[in-house]
């Protein structure tokens, strides 16, 4: 299946300044299988940065990215059997987020991850980080332009 990242096709509807959902990840996240539920929490005036973190104190944190508006161009290609675990029909049920790096050693770099993102069905909340299909299309150090508009 083929998902667009364009436009606001996958802004989520934001009706407080915090807004934080449960995402339930059946099969992990990579290098941390065990890790089956996390929380993503947005605030207005933080976007388009989010936080995907465990509910516990002190747990794993990745501050995650919606690449609509922001990565042009960006489609990504999943297999059938991850639809099948996400159980979506089409683009319109998912919402697609991708991991942030900022590396220590690089100050003022933000890098994307746009090689595994996260889709989420957007009815469920069950997620999956995903290897897509046409991975050999962008990396998974997009470094993201910091002054490009939108940002």
């Amino acid at each position: 299946m083929k998902l667009q990242a364009g436009g606001d096709s996958n802004n989520p509807e934001i009706g407080q300044t915090e807004t934080r959902n449960q995402i339930t990840l059946p099969q992990g996240l990579f290098g941390f299988p065990e890790i089956r539920s996390m929380d993503l929490v947005y605030d207005q005036d933080e976007l388009p940065f989010m936080w995907l973190r465990e509910e516990q104190k002190d747990g794993l944190a990745f501050i995650v990215l919606e690449p609509g508006g922001i990565i042009p161009d960006y489609s990504v290609e999943i297999a059938d059997g991850d639809v099948e675990v996400l159980g979506i029909s089409g683009p319109e049920d998912t919402m697609i987020v991708n991991i942030v790096t900022l590396p220590a050693d690089q100050s003022g770099k933000i890098f994307l991850n746009l090689v595994g993102p996260i889709i989420v069905n957007r009815s469920t909340l069950v997620a999956k980080q995903c290897i897509i299909n046409n991975h050999e299309e962008f990396s998974a150090r997009h470094l993201l332009d910091v002054g490009s508009e939108g940002l």
